[in-house]
């Protein structure tokens, strides 16, 4: 499977459970950060709190996203700029995945 450099590009490469729900840990009201959340602390690792989560121990960064995601109520700009990053271009991603057709061994999304 193929490597990217941030969640918005891996959501429009595949067809993900929940996909529109999907969002950074670094914008997510359950990654337990006590931190002021910028760019600068996406690599920290914390846990993730979610209710039905915890029981796993997920540890991760802020650069991680999942489609149980909550927005923080007071995420801060510089957050939710990051989060948004490659997002604009995710239409356009799609429509190109479309007319390339399924991945060799993969079903079409």
């Amino acid at each position: 499977m193929p490597t990217f450099e941030h969640y918005q590009q891996l959501k429009t490469a595949n067809a993900l459970p929940g996909h529109d729900g999907v969002g950074a840990c670094l914008t997510c009201k359950y990654w337990q950060v006590e931190a002021y959340r910028d760019e600068s602390i996406v690599p920290k690792v914390a846990l993730c709190i979610h209710p039905m989560l915890a029981p796993f121990a997920l540890i991760v960064t802020g650069a991680s996203a999942c489609n149980k995601w909550a927005e923080k109520p007071d995420k801060e700009p510089e957050a939710a700029a990051y989060a948004e990053r490659y997002e604009e271009d995710k239409g356009v991603q799609r429509e190109k995945a479309r007319l390339a057709g399924p991945p060799p061994g993969g079903k079409e999304s």
